[in-house]
């Protein structure tokens, strides 16, 4: 009891304690490996510094080995570089998810209800079923899942930040005193997560379709024809879940490709996954609300062309597969049995008659969302 009481306690510390830092305009961010990006610190303030750190260090699992880069690697835009269908933690052990893009993600709103095309939806929050309510949640709850660092409890992890070589530079920037005990090591660790997950680092906006924004490029004809298309509400429909506005209970105004929202596409359960109960998703979270089961998060599309796989199970290796999916869903006999049948989105997709041209356009316009764009 003491345990949970422990954990409960800590957890509503961070949701009314933990600062964050601003993320600011900065120089155009480049790197050509995870060992470039790591030896880079230009721009992090000293608490996104010690964060970078952390976000590195394989010392922190149980057994030694996983970091939290692992799974979320800035070679693929913070999503694992393995490109597997389910990430896999200490010991090789996977779950039954591929671990989510974490670039642009720090701009989600905390999960809440919001106006969505003119209906009450749960918007925001953090992983595929939205269960970390809060942007500090989701750099804390890894540490101690049993498919991921296998931490046992928050103590073993604050052990393992005291003998780290970076520990005196969090004894220098929030002070002895503050890191009194177990509880305040982590939090404070965890803030500083934090603080580099809001960093320009992470969320660097280098994209081609960024300098289109800004006047500084041009986009091919068929970058453009592609643009056109996702943005047609009536035709591809892409725009509707993956916005071409700004979000507007974002944390930013730049255009993210999201609209934070759940949504069951009616996607088929994994080949690997048959003897696996169905995935409810955001119901879990819901007070197991049936009419939430199989909904999971519209995740930004930035970098989509070097997140592969895709969707929460990682079911589809390529964007081509992914466009057939939206486009023949309700047509294609191998897309016939979804794993939620009841609560799909047959309004947004599932016959949408794209040619193989006009899918080719929206691919080539998706690859302009990619970060580390060089202006010729």
């Amino acid at each position: 009891m003491k345990k949970a009481v422990w954990g409960m306690a800590f957890v509503l510390t961070l949701m009314v304690s933990c600062k964050t830092d601003k993320l600011e305009e900065q120089e155009p961010f480049y790197y050509s490996s995870d060992e470039e990006f790591f030896n880079n610190n230009a721009g992090l303030s000293d608490s996104a510094l010690i964060g970078k750190l952390i976000f590195f260090d394989k010392n922190l699992s149980e057994p030694a080995g996983i970091s939290c880069a692992t799974c979320h690697s800035p070679m693929s835009a913070f999503s694992d570089s393995r490109h597997t269908s389910f990430s896999a933690g200490v010991n090789g052990q996977t779950g039954t998810r591929n671990a989510s893009a974490i670039s642009y993600m720090t701009f989600a709103p905390n999960r809440r209800a919001e106006m969505v095309r003119g209906i009450w939806e749960t918007v925001g929050g953090f992983f595929w079923d939205g269960k970390a309510e809060f942007l500090n949640q989701q750099a804390l709850f890894p540490f101690v899942h049993p498919h991921e660092m296998n931490n046992p409890g928050y103590g073993a992890v604050a052990d393992k930040l005291k003998r780290a070589d970076y520990y005196p530079k969090l004894e220098k920037l929030f002070g002895k005193a503050a890191l009194a005990d177990s509880q305040t090591i982590v939090f404070y660790a965890i803030s500083c997560i934090q603080a580099f997950e809001q960093s320009h680092q992470v969320n660097p906006f280098t994209s081609k379709f960024d300098f289109y924004l800004k006047g500084k490029v041009q986009l091919t004809e068929q970058e453009k024809r592609g643009m056109a298309l996702f943005s047609d509400t009536t035709k591809a429909k892409c725009s509707l879940c993956h916005m071409t506005s700004p979000t507007p209970y974002a944390t930013t105004d730049k255009i993210l490709f999201t609209d934070y929202s759940y949504d069951n596409i009616g996607l088929p359960k994994h080949p690997d996954l048959l003897h696996m109960p169905i995935d409810s998703g955001l119901a879990i979270f819901e007070n197991k609300n049936p009419l939430e089961v199989g909904r999971f998060k519209s995740p930004t599309l930035r970098n989509i062309a070097i997140t592969a796989p895709y969707m929460h199970s990682g079911i589809f290796g390529t964007l081509e597969e992914v466009l057939e999916f939206y486009n023949e869903r309700d047509v294609n006999p191998k897309f016939a049995h979804p794993e939620v049948a009841e609560n799909i989105n047959t309004a947004d997709m599932g016959d949408l008659k794209l040619t193989e041209q006009e899918i080719k356009d929206i691919i080539a316009f998706l690859h302009t969302l990619t970060d580390g764009y060089r202006l010729p």
